[in-house]
């Protein structure tokens, strides 16, 4: 997998979790065995937002030749999924989610596996 491939499939992921969390903010929660209300749903839409711009980051980045700044978006990826994922383990161990999470656990798992493999394999730059 190169970091184009990687970067179209996470920009797909995030925009549709956002999307989510903008539209369906109730439903959303009820699946994670959380009661919806108001102060939760407007987090909720704050933080699909964020994912909706990072998706955005993410799909114009996958065009960009300069290897600095593509690896830039990695490194922001890595972050931004490895506090993801510790804030959803947290959630499921404190019981404050239900088992559904740990699907969401294993999917930023495997985002995490991609974008360490994309910067551990840079493109060969032509000579």
């Amino acid at each position: 997998m190169d970091a184009k491939l990687y970067l179209a499939i996470s920009s797909v992921i995030a925009f549709l979790y956002g999307l989510a969390f903008e539209l369906f903010p109730g439903p959303v929660t009820a699946l994670f065995g959380v009661t919806p209300e108001a102060h939760l749903t407007l987090n909720l839409r704050f933080f699909g937002a964020a994912l909706i711009g990072l998706a955005t980051t993410q799909w114009l980045a996958r065009d960009f030749k300069d290897w600095d700044a593509v690896r830039g978006v990695l490194i922001g990826a890595v972050a931004g999924d490895a506090l993801i994922g510790l804030v959803n383990l947290w959630g499921t161990f404190r019981g404050l989610i239900n088992g559904l999470a740990w699907s969401s656990t294993l999917l930023v798992v495997l985002l995490l596996i991609g974008a360490f493999y994309c910067l551990a394999n840079p493109p060969t730059r032509a000579t």
